[in-house]
């Protein structure tokens, strides 16, 4: 079982020895200034540009996560967690933050393991959490995330 596997299953750590119940724990400023960590809770089939070294899921691997109830909890976990990151923390509703980075990995995550509506359902959570912030938003941006 590859490394990210037994990450998401809860038995495993990342590249820096965290396991995923420690990094759920760790405090705002972490989630804020930590930027080698959001590839392993919402890890994607595609290389960060971000973070080169960060797990990239293969073929095999995205069919167990998604039938993994340890892994789909580990998500769900990691989006819960996320929400309050983002509720506790205003900075990122600006013209451009490394969160709306995150949001758009978060939203491919969950089309990837879930469907379209679960990933939907996130994104209308962040437009209503920026409110009429989300005209200050970048224009690029806000089109990565209509395309999900």
């Amino acid at each position: 079982m590859s490394a990210i596997l037994k990450f998401l299953e809860g038995f495993g750590i990342d590249s820096k020895g965290r396991t995923l119940s420690e990094i759920i724990e760790q405090d705002d400023n972490f989630w804020s200034n930590q930027h080698d960590f959001i590839q392993w809770v919402f890890p994607l089939n595609e290389r960060s540009r971000a973070v080169p070294n960060s797990p990239v899921l293969n073929e095999f691997e995205i069919p167990f996560i998604k039938e993994s109830a340890l892994a789909q909890a580990s998500i769900d976990r990691s989006i819960e967690r996320y929400k309050v990151f983002l509720r506790n923390n205003k900075k990122w509703h600006k013209k451009y933050d490394h969160n709306h980075l995150r949001i758009t990995r978060v939203l491919k995550c969950l089309t990837l393991f879930r469907d379209v509506q679960a990933a939907r359902q996130f994104k209308y959570w962040v437009a209503t959490e920026l409110g009429d912030a989300i005209d200050t938003v970048n224009e690029r941006t806000k089109q990565h995330w209509r395309r999900i």
